[in-house]
């Protein structure tokens, strides 16, 4: 299905990870770089074993206790979440060192929803839509039949 993107680990190509989250979305965590799924707001599945014993980190505000998962293939740390494993999915903190991330999948701000065509930029796009004389009611009906 188109909706959603699939991770896989980078050292084995596992499936790790499927998500309805927008790629161009995707905040991530200012301690270390690590992409954020909010499985509250969107679908994540995981398709990691839990590691039993929970990793300490210090940081500058005091200790985190991450809760790992891994890779059920190569073994290999993939995944964190800051609450037990008995605990409600909440945030889901990827690894990029260690994840494959669908990149190519994400898509562009700035698409012309009447032809499809990707620009760079905002004003790119404006340009785009004056010339082909795309109108706002344009996109809205081009909306309305994709669904």
């Amino acid at each position: 299905d188109d909706r959603f993107n699939v991770f896989h680990c980078k050292r084995c190509r596992a499936h790790l990870v499927t998500t309805d989250a927008e790629l161009a979305n995707l905040p991530r965590r200012r301690t270390d770089g690590a992409l954020v799924l909010d499985a509250r707001l969107q679908v994540v599945k995981l398709y990691t074993n839990k590691r039993e014993a929970c990793k300490v980190v210090r940081r500058e505000k005091g200790i985190e206790r991450q809760y790992v998962h891994a890779c059920s293939s190569c073994d290999q740390d993939v995944a964190y979440t800051s609450k037990s494993h008995e605990a409600d999915l909440e945030l889901v903190y990827l690894l990029d060192s260690s994840v494959d991330v669908p990149w190519h999948r994400m898509k562009s701000p700035w698409t012309c929803k009447v032809c499809g065509y990707i620009c760079q930029n905002q004003a790119q796009l404006e340009l785009h839509r004056k010339q082909r004389q795309h109108t706002e009611e344009m996109e809205k009906e081009q909306e309305a039949s994709n669904e």
